[in-house]
């Protein structure tokens, strides 16, 4: 296990007063030592959530709340974990749980304990914000893939990707449309995320996980599972029913005007289907092998300072202040995003295509979050575009890639 950074003693009182005590506490720091001010990083659209959070936490401490408006992007991160230990960092910044394994690495954050409401959240989103065993972040939005289905075209529910092929191809030939499904490709870069919920069907999950549900670096997506997957992939490139030229605006404009009943997506592309006045319904992705189709799951989470100008104030407000299902549904209304909190997806009311991606994410797999996935993507994506597009035998080509993968990361 990394060793905790030294500032973690800093707020070694916070955590036995907020994340382990039998009942949250409010207003901790402001009664240690003076109230002053903690600064946030965050986009534009969790800001307006952030500021009604932060009213009740500055009416119960006295500590003012100040906003840094920025998109998290690489640079951003990059940014923080410079600038963390002169001093210049916010207090919390909001990021993809992907980013942790740098940020804990690099010993510019500190853990954070979510005590008595650990169990408001999925499971996913609780193992998300964990690193080398260390809890280190308050989750509060998830996001996977799932299969978005036209419902003025078909209601069928397929219980398999192939057999959602069929019905495709059989919409194609009776009502004229183009596609058999559509989902998000780069023909230059591949995109195994959207592909990954059909690879794990497969068995072929990318890096090995503990019992206790973290990533190693031992890369798991080879062998016979992977070979599977690969001759899959060559089929749907064969059939064109997948193609690697279908740009994620290609994807979606098709779905949006009916040029296709199916389209694995995320809930970010439920604003356009809404605009639209489309009737669908968002369904788990069938299985193209014979395993559980898991797609990947991305959390959004808050993360504290290490070197944090205020630091009691700072995990005052993440571990007792935005782990509130109150908050949690602040942010879900301000940003659109499906609640990482079970208790706030309960009470979300007239929204069944968010509830049920936060429902499917249930059964997804954290995105990981350890160094050793930098090496991944780039050989990952383009071999599965020459696999599609019938560049190479399939079983050659996937285990020329496990070999370079493996060799960038040994």
């Amino acid at each position: 296990m990394k060793r905790i950074p030294r500032t973690a003693a800093a707020a070694a009182a916070v955590l036995l007063l907020a994340g382990c005590s039998s009942a949250p506490t409010a207003g901790v720091a402001g009664l240690a030592g003076g109230p002053g001010s903690i600064r946030i990083q965050a986009g534009d659209d969790e800001i307006p959530a952030l500021r009604e959070i932060a009213a009740d936490f500055t009416a119960d401490s006295g500590v003012e709340v100040e906003f840094v408006q920025r998109e998290v992007n690489a640079q951003a991160i990059s940014n923080f974990i410079s600038q963390s230990p002169t001093g210049q960092a916010p207090d919390i910044i909001v990021s993809p749980h992907d980013n942790l394994g740098q940020l804990a690495s690099n010993g510019v954050v500190v853990p954070v304990e979510l005590g008595e409401r650990a169990g408001d959240f999925s499971a996913n989103a609780r193992d998300a914000v964990v690193y080398d065993g260390v809890s280190y972040g308050v989750p509060y939005a998830i996001e996977n893939v799932a299969l978005l289905r036209n419902n003025a075209l078909t209601t069928e529910d397929p219980a398999s990707f192939d057999e959602l092929r069929a019905v495709g191809h059989r919409l194609m030939d009776e009502q004229g449309i183009e596609y058999p499904f559509t989902v998000s490709q780069s023909a230059e870069a591949g995109d195994p995320y959207h592909l990954y919920a059909l690879q794990t069907s497969f068995g072929a999950e990318v890096f090995e996980r503990t019992e206790e549900g973290e990533y190693t670096g031992t890369l798991t997506m080879g062998g016979a599972d992977g070979h599977a997957f690969a001759r899959y992939l060559q089929d749907l490139g064969e059939t064109g029913d997948l193609r690697t030229s279908m740009s994620p605006d290609i994807a979606k404009e098709s779905f949006l005007t009916g040029e296709s009943a199916f389209h694995l997506g995320g809930p970010w592309e439920l604003t356009d289907v809404e605009a639209a006045g489309m009737d669908v319904s968002v369904l788990p992705v069938p299985p193209a092998g014979d395993e559980q189709s898991r797609p990947f799951v991305g959390v959004q989470a808050f993360f504290v300072n290490a070197h944090a100008a205020n630091p009691v104030a700072a995990q005052d407000f993440a571990a007792n202040y935005l782990t509130r299902p109150e908050a949690q549904t602040a942010l879900y209304e301000s940003t659109g995003r499906p609640p990482a909190s079970q208790v706030a997806v309960d009470r979300m009311q007239g929204d069944p295509l968010r509830s049920a991606y936060a429902r499917i994410a249930e059964s997804g797999l954290p995105m990981p979050a350890i160094p050793e996935m930098g090496a991944v993507w780039s050989f990952w994506g383009t071999t599965e575009n020459a696999v599609v597009d019938g560049r190479g035998d399939p079983v050659q080509l996937w285990d020329r890639m496990i070999d370079n993968i493996e060799g960038q990361i040994s």
